[in-house]
């Protein structure tokens, strides 16, 4: 039972009783699901009860409602709210007894309310009375009695449409209007089954203009052209979805080729795949994309409800959506009829008495393993046996998988025994249902149906091979043989073996088959379970709810724009978490300003190994700000541009926030972030999960090595991130222990612990979406390099890097003789205009003193691969990312005995001391005459992805490394009331 607790009392001002009581009952609630519904009409009072209800196994769920003003508003609200508990899918709503202040807003229980409701007295704190009371509330509400017979709209190809689906609507037509009046929409001319015959035909742009008329929609939506119009058409009128096939790309492939829908594909491949999707399609290719992702979301997100016909359905829309994702479809058998014998079957295929057929049905392709088949027939004794046949009932493939098979069953010792059928009319399909001996039916990649053919020959009796792959591995093996998946072709040809060799194992078999489809798969039976879910759905399914909400809300009379504005933000948050969830990266300085500094570098190479490997159930949005606590936009013509990926159109619309989501401040964002503080808190209280990145505090540590104000606007970004993020995730350990120290010192108020964790930086320059090109000068650099030692600085000149301190160094070691280069790569940044200068007008300027302000990733490699090590001379860091690019390439490293080089370089790295000239030219010095340099071979380091696993590992894993417990300070009434529990 899912149970929702309306506090909003508790939010209003005092209310001791109501929130112990609501206490209790989340402790208690066992075997339930508890959630604490609040209201965002008192956002000051969220964090507090967050907190109060954080050790519980309740969630905090929070409900969106115009402002107060109006009567149409009022009334507006209470419907609002009402279908809020319907979206969550509750079964019960408790409402405390007491406060009725302003801004409250409640309501009478309504008839089409989907949940029960419970009110409380004043003062009551008895939880063990109350579970009681909502315990037979839920089950004296009884399903809704059906009234009359309702209209049902019934879209599906029908005979003679040459579809699976086609024939099992059919059937299943007859056994729904027992229960609905039912109208066919098609788009087709005619119907050629008699079973249809007293059904209206109604064309699919007569039921645009009539759909009104209608109770109920029922689609069957499956992956041929017979299903074309059903995508645009279910956007417009949702209905109820029959999934006959999960991957539903080939159609809308042939919908664009065909130019019937321009960007078809590509829409569906972002709508329900994202940018990787589109990223993968550019990789891989059209078929390839075609046979990997299923493009089905558009349909499932406009779905009423959901029905599939296998498990394997459901695991699929786990797998690719999250592992709620299917928690409300309904599976249901696929519908079989009695088995009607094909009279003189035998004798109209031409068959001894004594022949023994084996059979497959279904058109070929090299996902039905007819290769394997045909292997295992001829290497078993059949192959050998003149009086058995192979037989292949159904259409070669085009093509040269089609033309092979082909060949190869010619070329057999036993090609006048093997036959390819080609299309056969239903007659000639039950005639070799009724005189197969054994049936195999093998499949490699399902692609989410069930196969209509298994069932077939299990209702025929037919003793049937299987191997345990999609729907099939959930038959049950006693009522047929079931190899592995994958199988041998020894393994099939020794069950072929062991039927032809005991015909009473497999009359056994056949016999259980013919029991289980007859009860299991009956029409009436099907016919009844469809009628039971689609009034399921009508009476709880979110979608219908919503509808009903709109055209209530349409009945009030007197809103103006603002009041329907207001109110479509608050309906289209409230219908709750979907799936995927969404990981919204802040990429907000690369998309209003790239650069390309480090920082950026870092936030591509990890967007796009988020994008590459998204964690299952997750989708990758990167996003946007200007600050100014402007709302959050999808950054969509960054992405795709970033991704060099052909795509839809698609605009910077404003982010679609849902609770579950989690927002990643990647980008280094400072005064956007800190002006957009109000903006944060109330995602955050939207149940959105806000983690920042925080890449160094050097800024509030060494304020003297940065301009003037940058100490108080990085602060403003620490604080801001401080107070407004659920975790603070940082690029190495070292910053994580600076970071907690320092918001100790800060006493940031907060009301719910923040959790802080770090990961390690990618090294991987070619997965960083990498530059190419070599600088004029690059020859005469690389000739440099070749002629004598070579240290090489990678970094912004900016005075905690050490460029100053090197350069002195330098100069004595040439004064003393010591002939090396030194090569310095990176742009110049601030406070170093009388460095820059003495670089640019020095006299060892393109001899053995070497300033690259501005290198491509091509450059930059070949660096790391001729010099003799790198000089990590900076006096502090975040990271220190040129430390492992110089390990990848071997290149060893002299590094200031640093904690984070520490961290980073272990052994692996030569260190030194000191901040003057004189001792880092000893630590050169002493580094050029050891004979056993330290190599920095064995420097741990990660792969972009690696980095962005452990990123996620944090993240989505919440595998935290610590927790900074909150500082409280009461901040509202209902706070007042939490420190009292």
């Amino acid at each position: 039972m899912r149970v929702v607790i309306d506090l909003q009392a508790c939010q209003a001002g005092p209310a001791a009783a109501a929130l112990r009581l609501a206490h209790s009952l989340a402790i208690e609630a066992g075997e339930h699901e508890c959630i604490i519904a609040l209201s965002n009409r008192f956002p000051a009072s969220l964090p507090g009860l967050r907190a109060a209800f954080a050790g519980t196994p309740a969630r905090i769920s929070v409900f969106e409602l115009p402002m107060p003003g109006s009567p149409w508003r009022q009334h507006a609200c209470e419907l609002i709210r009402a279908n809020f508990f319907c979206a969550l899918g509750a079964d019960a709503l408790f409402v405390p007894g007491g406060l009725c202040a302003a801004g409250v807003v409640r309501g009478a229980p309504s008839a089409s309310d989907s949940y029960a409701t419970v009110f409380g007295e004043e003062g009551d704190t008895d939880s063990g009375r109350v579970w009681q009371q909502l315990r037979d509330a839920v089950t004296a509400r009884s399903t809704p009695t059906r009234h009359g017979r309702p209209c049902l709209a019934y879209v599906s190809p029908l005979p003679p449409v040459r579809s699976g689906v086609a024939d099992y609507s059919a059937e299943l037509v007859p056994e729904l209007a027992r229960y609905y009046e039912l109208e066919l929409i098609v788009d087709q001319d005619r119907s050629s089954d008699p079973r249809l015959a007293a059904f209206k035909l109604r064309t699919h742009d007569w039921f645009e203009h009539n759909a009104q008329r209608f109770d109920r929609v029922l689609y069957h939506v499956g992956n041929s052209h017979a299903h074309q119009h059903m995508f645009a058409l279910i956007r417009r009128h949702p209905g109820v979805v029959v999934l006959h096939d999960f991957f539903l790309s080939g159609v809308l492939d042939n919908l664009e080729r065909d130019g019937a829908l321009p960007c078809a594909f590509l829409a569906a491949l972002y709508e329900s795949h994202g940018y990787t999707g589109l990223l993968e399609h550019a990789a891989i290719g059209r078929n390839a994309a075609i046979w990997k992702y299923p493009l089905n979301k558009g349909v499932l997100d406009n779905a009423a409800g959901v029905i599939v016909h296998s498990e394997f359905s459901m695991e699929l829309a786990r797998s690719w959506y999250g592992a709620a994702a299917a928690d409300r479809w309904c599976r249901i058998p696929l519908l079989r009829g009695q088995a009607a014998p094909g009279e003189n079957a035998r004798e109209r295929l031409k068959l001894g008495r004594c022949d023994y057929l084996v059979c497959s049905f279904g058109m070929l392709g090299r996902t039905k393993l007819n290769d394997e088949l045909l292997d295992a027939f001829l290497a078993s004794p059949l192959g050998a046996d003149p009086r058995c046949r192979l037989v292949f009932v159904g259409q070669n493939e085009v093509g040269l998988y089609g033309i092979a098979l082909a060949k190869k069953i010619a070329a057999s010792s036993a090609a006048r025994r093997i036959t390819i059928t080609g299309f056969v009319t239903p007659s000639d399909y039950a005639a070799y249902l009724s005189a197969c001996d054994v049936a195999v039916q093998l499949r490699s990649a399902t692609r989410g149906e069930t196969s209509a053919s298994v069932l077939d020959c299990l209702l025929h009796g037919i003793p049937t091979i299987v191997n345990a792959h999609g729907s099939s591995a959930a038959l049950d093996p006693a009522m047929l043989v079931k190899l592995p998946d994958p199988f041998t072709v020894d393994q099939l040809a020794a069950a072929l073996a062991a039927l032809r060799a005991d015909p009473q194992l497999g009359a056994a078999l056949g016999a259980r088959a013919r029991d289980h489809v007859k009860v299991e798969h009956a029409p009436a039976r099907v016919g009844q379970l469809y009628a039971d879910a689609i009034e399921a759905f009508a009476a709880r399914a979110p979608l219908c709810h919503y509808q009903r909400l709109v055209a209530a809300m349409a009945a009030i009379p007197g809103p103006s724009g603002a009041d329907l504005a207001d109110a479509a933000r608050a309906i289209a948050f409230n219908q709750g978490a979907v799936t995927p969830r969404q990981l919204l990266v802040d990429v907000s300085a690369v998309v209003t300003a790239d650069l390309k500094t480090g920082i950026q570098r870092v936030v591509r190479s990890v967007l796009l190994a988020l994008i590459q490997d998204p964690p299952p159930g997750w989708r990758i949005e990167p996003v946007f700000s200007t600050g100014a606590n402007r709302p959050y936009h999808y950054a969509r013509r960054f992405a795709l541009d970033f991704l060099a990926a052909a795509g839809p159109p698609l605009e910077d619309a404003p982010v679609d926030l849902h609770p579950g989501d989690t927002f990643l401040g990647l980008d280094l964002f400072t005064n956007g972030t800190a002006q957009n503080e109000d903006l944060l808190h109330s995602m955050r209280e939207r149940g959105v999960l806000i983690v920042f990145v925080v890449f160094d505090l050097l800024p509030v540590l060494r304020p003297e090595v940065f301009p003037f104000g940058t100490e108080q606007y990085f602060g403003d970004f620490l604080r801001t991130v401080g107070a407004v993020s659920d975790g603070l995730l940082c690029i190495s350990r070292s910053v994580a222990d600076e970071l907690a120290a320092w918001i100790g010192a800060e006493a940031i108020a907060r009301q719910a612990p923040l959790r802080i964790g770090y990961f390690h930086l990618g090294a991987d320059i070619g997965a960083s979406a990498p530059t190419f090109g070599l600088p004029a000068n690059a020859a005469e650099v690389f000739v440099a390099i070749g002629a004598r030692p070579t240290l090489l600085m990678v970094g912004t000149l900016e005075p905690r890097k050490g460029h100053g301190q090197a350069l002195a160094a330098f100069e004595r070691l040439w004064e003393a003789g010591v002939d090396a280069n030194l090569v310095i790569v990176g742009k110049q940044g601030w406070m170093v205009d009388k460095l820059a200068e003495r670089l640019a007008r020095h006299p060892e300027r393109e001899r053995r003193l070497f300033w690259l302000a501005s290198v491509s990733d091509e450059m930059l490699l070949g660096l790391y691969g001729r010099c003799a090590a790198l000089l990590a001379a900076s006096e502090g860091e975040g990271f220190g990312l040129p430390l492992i690019e110089a390990a990848q390439q071997g290149l060893p490293v002299i590094a200031r005995d640093l904690p984070v080089f520490r961290e980073v370089a272990g052994a692996h790295a030569y260190y030194f001391s000191g901040l003057e000239a004189e001792e880092l030219a000893a630590g050169i010095s002493a580094w050029l005459a050891l004979e056993n340099k330290p190599s920095s071979t064995g420097m741990v380091w990660l792969t972009w992805k690696e980095s962005a696993r452990q990123l996620l590992d944090v993240v989505v894993g919440e595998n935290w490394y610590r927790t900074i417990e909150p500082l409280r300070r009461p901040r509202a009434r209902g706070d007042d009331v939490v420190t009292k529990l």
